[in-house]
């Protein structure tokens, strides 16, 4: 769900900042960080909808992004070329899910998985973000179950 099998420029670059950005030790106020939070995690459909949106920034201002050690190792992974071949191995039923308006994770990497393991089904769920599993709950629900329900048949 919301994957990927290399690092592409922008998210290399995105990386890179937000390791200067922990490093240089600047805590953004919350209200900023939740209207980053927000633009990065959520689609525009999450975005122009006045009262969800309301409720996501009072969420994310109420609960930052955690901080320390942990957070700053996961900013110095990235996916090293060449991870899409491994996939190729992958020989039992794979579902990849990709979140039509996802800008941490784009469509086309998650895509680009689905095409590398063979047999995969490629599922995108239009109308949300990186955080499409809360956004649109039901729908990824349903395309969970159907997937369970056909490798069981």
């Amino acid at each position: 769900m919301a994957t990927r099998g290399r690092t592409d420029a922008l998210r290399s670059a995105t990386a890179a900042a937000e390791r200067a950005l922990y490093d240089s030790g600047v805590e953004l106020p919350p209200a900023y960080a939740a209207c980053t939070r927000a633009l990065r995690n959520l689609s525009p459909a999450t975005l122009d909808d006045e009262r969800r949106v309301q409720d996501w920034l009072e969420l994310f201002e109420l609960s930052p992004e955690p901080t320390g050690p942990g957070v700053r190792a996961q900013l110095d992974l990235e996916v090293p070329e060449g991870r899409l071949d491994a996939y190729r191995a992958i020989d039992v039923p794979c579902l990849v899910i990709g979140f039509a308006d996802d800008l941490v994770l784009p469509p086309r990497l998650s895509r680009e998985v689905a095409e590398a393991v063979p047999g995969a089904l490629y599922q995108e769920i239009k109308g949300c973000g990186h955080y499409g599993y809360l956004e649109r709950p039901d729908e990824v629900n349903r395309v969970l179950l159907e997937f369970f329900r056909n490798c069981s048949a």
